[in-house]
Order: C-alpha cells, then structure tokens, then sequence
C-alpha cells in the first residue's frame, strides 16, 4: 500500500488558510485541494510502503489504532513526529475515514482550532498535545506506547482503552511522563489490575486515573522516572494507591 505525504510549501499554504477554507472540510472528498493547488499534486509518494489495511468502524478508536499501529509500526518516533506524513495522510489516502469520524460532530465553536487539531499538527500547545490531538497520529501514538511484544497478546494494554476511551485517554495522555514506554506501559497495568479488584478511590471512576496520573506526575518531579522499568513503575502505583485508598477508610 502506498501513502503520502504533503510537500511542505503544500503544508504551510493549507495550515495558513484553514479559516478561509473551513467549509470545505466538510467535504466528503479531497478534490477541492487539488483545485485549491491549480492541479498541482501538493502530495508526494512516502518512502516506507505499509501492508494493506483498513479501518474499521469509524467510532471505534482502539480497534483503528491496533490497526494502524500494525500496518505502521516500522516508522521510527521521529518519522512518526513529522507534520507532513501525519497532515498529508489525513488530506490525502485517509480524507473520507476523517469524513465519516467527524461529520457527526458538528462543530459549533473554535472550528479553526478544531481543524488544525484534527487535520493538522497544532503544536500551540506543544508538539506531543499535538501529536495525541491529531486523528491519526494519536491513533499511531496509543499504539506505539501501549504495544508490548512481551505478552500473549501485545495489544493487551492497547485494548484497555475500549471503556471510557475518551477520559482515559485525555487524563493520561495530557501527563507529562507519557511519551516513555515504560511508564506508560507500568501505569495501565497498574490500572488494569486495579479495575479487576474492583479498586475504587472516589465517587467517580476516573478518579483512579486522576489519582494514579497525578501521582506519577509529583513523583518525577523528584525522582527520574526515565530509571525505571515498566513493572517497578506498576508497584509504585498499586503502593500508593492501595495506601490512598487505606487512608480513605
């Protein structure tokens, strides 16, 4: 299978002129950026060929990140940092799965940031919110940092995410420690293995993330998370918060 990238100059001219052209990403195809470019192809051809592949139902977040991740998974961190693959796919070979994800979300404020977000990198806030912000790109990303070789079945930790995907996922991944694999790995095993006890710390569900999330983040503020494995990160959270809990009594 072959996928594309946008040209740079291509990329600046869309990323400058997204609030003139916002109606057109309501379009359910992508002939409109040809025309926008004269007929000039703003793509190009990516050097790394993938396995065929498809996406699913378009709601179904985990399933299109096993998928995507899998197909994709030999592109190295920097490559898959790279605003030109990341806004070309979602231009290009993926625009109508961006169409059919979203046009049951009518965007009623901000469209300018939404669309930068969602087709774009919007790095106003940093490139890592933005590679977890972008469609596609957060897809690959929860794939990247969740898959683990070592398991029966590697996409263990990925599949945690298919409850409550969206508060886990903002919760965590807005954590400043969750571009490490090890840490990101050692915190949601912890966290599965608190949802089997049925652990609870508050009134809500996701305060466990909360809890766990915030606990990791004051911890590596004095100690240098990078240090430790994905199973001492695990221990250190079920310590904490099994105390935390104990507290609570």
């Amino acid at each position: 299978m072959i996928i594309h990238f946008i040209k740079e100059d291509a990329l600046s001219a869309l990323k400058m002129n997204v609030k003139g052209n916002i109606k057109l990403y309501e379009l359910s195809t992508n002939r409109w950026i040809y025309d926008y470019f004269d007929g000039e192809n703003p793509f190009a051809e990516y050097k790394l060929q993938v396995p065929d592949f498809q996406f699913c139902n378009n709601k179904n977040d985990v399933e299109n990140a096993i998928r995507l991740y899998t197909a994709m998974k030999d592109l190295t961190d920097t490559q898959a940092s790279d605003e030109r693959l990341w806004a070309g796919l979602c231009h290009s070979d993926f625009w109508e799965f961006l169409h059919e994800r979203w046009k049951e979300d009518k965007i009623r404020t901000n469209p300018e940031s939404i669309v930068l977000g969602r087709y774009f990198l919007n790095t106003k806030n940093g490139v890592r919110r933005a590679l977890f912000g972008n469609t596609l790109s957060r897809l690959w990303w929860l794939g990247r940092l969740t898959y683990d070789e070592k398991r029966k079945d590697p996409f263990e930790l990925t599949r945690y995410w298919e409850k409550d995907f969206s508060t886990k996922f903002f919760i965590l991944f807005s954590s400043n420690f969750m571009g490490n694999r090890e840490i990101t790995k050692g915190l949601i095993s912890a966290l599965m293995a608190l949802e089997k006890e049925d652990f609870t710390v508050g009134a809500r569900k996701r305060d466990i993330y909360y809890q766990a999330s915030q606990y990791l983040n004051i911890y590596g503020g004095t100690h240098i998370l990078d240090y430790y494995t994905a199973e001492e990160i695990k221990e250190k959270i079920l310590r904490y918060m099994r105390g935390l809990a104990g507290k609570r009594r």
